[in-house]
């Protein structure tokens, strides 16, 4: 990890807190690194997870990069004393890594989204980037899927894009990264289904005033309703708690 990129720490999780062109570097750097990698991204209900779950924690951790996302998660870095925090988006962030990708001429994998989002996606990038070298499968499989596992062995990615949302793309992870030797595996969520156009982003107003949590439970309020509404104030006690014992 480059030293330009600053670590925090919340619930005992490692975050890293940079500029995007920094964490770009890092995330770069570690797919040209002999040994494999891999980069997370933790928003509160990631790190709430964490919190629970030694497993998670544990992956989270090993990191070479985790990007800390979202509004709440700002704010919780941003409550400490003279520090400062980059404001960074995950999903900004992934758009970056994957135009890299294409551009530096790596072998890119994607795995996640929906099957139209798999079938689009290698068209619309072949289109962006002439040459480029895509291969992409759905996200309705289980973690240990052994003929998804082969279909990336044989394409032998340099990065894989991993899109098969929480909590599956972690335990997919804990399952089958070390037996694949990726170069670099990005965990990105829901990012997938926002570059192929199957699921809408928050317009940019919403995005840049810290509400792109708003717009996704506006669109699927029966799934997610719960853990924003839920979960944000129970992550929000949970800081002020770990704050004041800190001080204790």
């Amino acid at each position: 990890m480059t030293s330009d990129v600053r670590t925090d720490r919340l619930f005992a999780v490692r975050v890293h807190n940079a500029s995007y062109q920094q964490m770009l570097a890092a995330a770069l750097a570690a797919a040209d690194d002999p040994l494999p990698a891999y980069t997370t991204y933790s928003h509160f209900n990631v790190l709430l997870s964490a919190r629970r779950q030694d497993w998670l924690r544990a992956l989270l951790n090993n990191a070479a990069l985790n990007v800390g996302d979202g509004i709440a998660v700002r704010w919780a870095l941003r409550g400490r004393p003279g520090e400062t925090v980059a404001r960074v988006n995950a999903t900004d962030f992934h758009h970056l890594l994957l135009e890299e990708t294409l551009r530096s001429g790596r072998r890119l994998y994607l795995l996640g989204g929906s099957e139209s989002a798999a079938r689009t996606l290698p068209a619309v990038l072949e289109a962006r980037f002439p040459g480029c070298t895509v291969r992409a499968h759905h996200g309705r499989i289980a973690a240990d899927d052994a003929a998804v596992r082969e279909d990336i062995r044989r394409f032998a990615p340099d990065v894989l894009m991993l899109g098969l949302g929480i909590p599956l793309q972690f335990s997919w992870m804990r399952e089958n990264l070390s037996v694949l030797s990726i170069p670099l595996t990005s965990a990105t969520g829901n990012f997938l289904e926002f570059l192929a156009g199957t699921q809408p982003r928050a317009p940019r107003w919403m995005r840049t005033a810290g509400l792109e949590w708003l717009h996704r439970v506006a669109l699927e309020p029966r799934r997610l309703w719960r853990r924003y509404l839920l979960g944000i104030p129970r992550f929000v006690i949970l800081v002020i708690l770990e704050r004041l014992a800190r001080r204790g």
